[in-house]
């Protein structure tokens, strides 16, 4: 009967060298392609922030559009707020 461990002994240091060979398979990073990679992560990442800053804003008015009509179809004909200057 064959020992386990000699046999796993086997296995790791078999999965240990097809590591290693796939390190040094590995192409060197080059840093134009890491600059340039990075320059793409951070314009994606602006215009992530500015398309959730637009559907903020288009919810937000659309909100504001539904409460008005809402409003409006209630029959009330005081609606819109009006803005009133200070008297200082």
């Amino acid at each position: 009967m064959a020992d386990p461990r000699r046999k796993d002994d086997k296995v790791i240091a078999f999965k240990e060298k097809q590591a290693q060979a796939r390190r040094a398979a590995m192409p060197k990073p080059d840093p134009d392609e890491e600059r340039r990679r990075s320059r793409t992560n951070v314009a994606a990442l602006v215009l992530a922030a500015l398309l959730v800053g637009v559907g903020w804003f288009l919810v937000r008015q659309l909100g504001q559009s539904a409460r008005m009509q809402d409003c409006m179809m209630s029959g009330r004909t005081n609606c819109a707020p009006i803005e009133v200057p200070d008297g200082k």
